[in-house]
C-alpha cells in the first residue's frame, strides 16, 4: 500500500453519528462521496470532544477533500496521495494522523499544534501548505519532512526568529518555498544555506530592511559551469519589502532576482557574486538609488528593469552599462528622463530592446543609439515622451531594427521617404499624436502601423484605427 497515491478531498462528505454520552462527545463515522474520483467529505460539523471512525475509501480515490467543514481536528487518514483541508478551522493535528501521504493542504485554518508525530511515514511527503495559519508557532514537525519539494508558509505572519536555525537543515530536496506575506524583517545568515535544490524561494512582502553578506549563500548541487557562467534556476521574490541595503557577497546564485518597490540606497559592488551568473535583475520602484557601481559585475545579465525610479542621466556615469555585455532587453521606462547620452548604449553588444516609454524626452540625435562592436537591436519604445519633431534618419543606421514605438508623442509630421528607407523596419506605432492622416496613408504600402491594446479608434478621422489630423 505505501507505493499507492490516494488524494483524500474532504468536501460534500456525509457524516453518519454515533451518538455518545455528552461527556465523551460523539464517535462520526465518515463515508465518502465518490466526486470526479476524488473522495469528497463535506458538512461535517465537530465538536472538540467529537472523535472520528477511520474514513471508509472502498473506491481506493487518490484524493480525500474536506469541504464547508467544521472540525477541530483530522480524522485518521488511511493511505493516499493528498488531503485538501482547507478552510475548515482545523485547530490541531494529532499524532498518528497520516499514514503514507504525498500532499497536505492545510492552509488558511486556525492551526496551533501540529504533532512532529502527525506522520508514520513523513519522509512520504512531498507537498504541504501551511499559508494562512498565523496562530501556528512551533514549527519542530517540519524537521521531520526532510523530502519536502514544495513548502507554502505565506501569511502566516511569521518572523524568522521563531524557526529554529536548522529547521531546513535537512530539506535537501526542496525546490519551492514561499514565505510571502509575512513580519520578516531580516534573513539569518545560513538560515538558507543547506537547500541545495531550490529553485524559487518568495519572501515578497515582508518587512526586510537589509540583507547581510551570506544570507542568500546556496551552494547549488546542480549549477554548473559553462563558457565562463555557472547555470542554474534560482530565482529570488524579494518585492515589497523595505530593504535599503544589499552588502557585498549577499547571494552566491541565482538566475532571477526581483527587488521592485524597496527603499534601496545602496547595493554594494560585490553584493552579486562572481558565481551567481544572475540573468534578470529586476530595480523597478527604488526611486533612491543612485549608485550603479554593480551593474559592472553583472556580465551574465540578459534583462535589466530599472523602471520607476526617477532616474535620469544626470550624474552618471557614461559607463554605467559598459560590462554588460550579455545584456538584450533593458527597461528604463516611467522615468524623468529628458535626454539620452550619444554612446550611452555603445557597449551594449547583445542588446535587443530598449524602452524609454513615459519618460520627458525631447529630441534623438544621430549616435543614440550606435552600438561599438555588434547592431543586434530589433526594437525601440521612445512612447509618451515629449519628441514634437524627428529626422527619422536616426533609425537609419540600425540596420536589424523591427519595430520603432512613438506612441503619445507630439509629432505631427512624418517624413515616409526618411523612415522607410530602413529596410529592416517592419512595425511602427505612432497613436496618440497629432500626426496627419497622409502621412500614414504614405506608410500603408511599407510598413504595418501597430496599435496600443484596446485603442483602436473608429469614431474619430482615423487610419487603421490610428486617430490622425485630417
Amino acid at each position: 500500500m505505501a507505493g499507492m497515491w490516494f488524494v483524500l478531498v474532504l468536501s460534500g462528505c456525509v457524516a453518519i453519528a454515533t451518538l455518545v454520552p455528552a461527556t465523551d462527545g460523539a464517535i462520526l463515522r465518515l463515508t465518502c462521496e465518490t466526486v470526479n474520483d476524488k473522495c469528497l467529505l463535506k458538512n461535517i460539523y465537530a465538536t472538540e470532544d467529537d472523535r472520528f471512525k477511520a474514513i471508509r475509501n472502498e473506491g481506493y480515490q487518490s484524493v480525500i477533500e474536506f469541504f464547508d467543514c467544521h472540525i477541530h481536528t483530522l480524522p485518521p487518514i488511511p493511505y493516499i496521495g493528498k488531503v485538501k483541508a482547507d478552510a475548515i478551522n482545523l485547530v490541531r493535528i494529532e499524532e498518528n494522523t497520516f499514514s503514507t501521504i504525498r500532499g497536505l493542504d492545510v492552509s488558511y485554518n486556525r492551526l496551533r499544534e501540529f504533532s512532529p508525530k502527525a506522520f508514520e511515514y513523513p519522509s512520504e511527503l512531498l507537498e504541504l501548505n501551511l499559508s494562512g495559519n498565523p496562530t501556528l508557532k512551533d514549527f519542530a514537525f517540519l524537521s521531520q519532512l526532510d523530502h519536502l519539494t514544495d513548502l507554502n508558509m505565506a501569511d502566516m505572519k511569521l518572523e524568522l526568529e521563531l524557526l529554529d536555525s536548522g529547521t531546513f537543515a535537512d530539506m535537501s530536496y526542496l525546490t519551492r518555498l514561499n514565505m510571502s506575506d509575512n513580519r520578516i524583517s531580516s534573513v539569518p545568515v545560513g538560515m538558507f544555506s543547506s537547500l541545495t535544490r531550490l529553485e524559487r524561494l518568495d519572501l515578497s512582502r515582508n518587512s526586510i530592511t537589509r540583507i547581510a553578506p551570506g544570507a542568500f549563500a546556496i551552494d547549488l548541487s546542480y549549477a554548473y559551469e559553462e563558457y565562463g557562467f555557472f547555470q542554474q534556476s534560482l530565482d529570488f521574490d524579494l518585492s515589497y519589502n523595505n530593504i535599503g541595503i544589499i552588502e557585498n557577497h549577499a547571494f552566491m546564485h541565482a538566475r532571477r532576482i526581483d527587488l521592485r518597490n524597496n527603499k534601496l540606497i545602496g547595493i554594494g559592488q560585490y553584493a552579486f557574486n562572481n558565481q551567481t551568473a544572475l540573468r534578470t535583475l529586476v530595480l523597478a520602484g527604488n526611486v533612491q538609488l543612485k549608485n550603479f557601481d554593480f551593474l559592472h559585475n553583472l556580465p551574465a545579465l540578459h534583462q535589466l528593469d530599472m523602471s520607476r525610479m526617477n532616474f535620469t542621466f544626470e550624474g552618471v556615469p557614461r559607463n554605467v552599462f559598459d560590462d554588460l555585455d550579455s545584456l538584450t532587453t533593458l527597461i528604463l521606462s516611467h522615468n524623468q528622463i529628458t535626454e539620452v547620452p550619444i554612446g550611452i548604449f555603445a557597449e551594449l553588444q547583445s542588446l535587443n530592446f530598449i524602452n524609454l516609454r513615459h519618460n520627458k524626452i525631447k529630441h534623438i540625435e544621430f549616435g543614440t543609439f550606435s552600438m561599438r562592436k555588434y547592431d543586434l537591436i530589433d526594437e525601440i519604445d521612445l512612447s509618451y515622451n515629449d519628441i514634437k519633431e524627428l529626422n527619422f534618419l536616426v533609425f537609419v543606421p540600425l540596420k536589424y531594427l523591427k519595430t520603432l514605438l512613438l506612441h503619445g508623442n507630439k509629432i505631427s509630421y512624418i517624413n515616409a521617404k526618411q523612415l522607410t528607407r530602413n529596410k529592416s523596419l517592419f512595425n511602427f506605432g505612432i497613436q496618440n499624436s497629432n500626426v496627419r492622416c497622409y502621412d500614414l496613408v504614405d506608410l500603408l504600402g511599407s510598413l504595418k502601423l501597430v496599435l496600443e491594446p484596446n485603442e483602436f479608434i473608429s469614431d474619430l478621422p482615423n487610419i487603421d484605427g490610428i486617430r490622425c489630423q485630417p
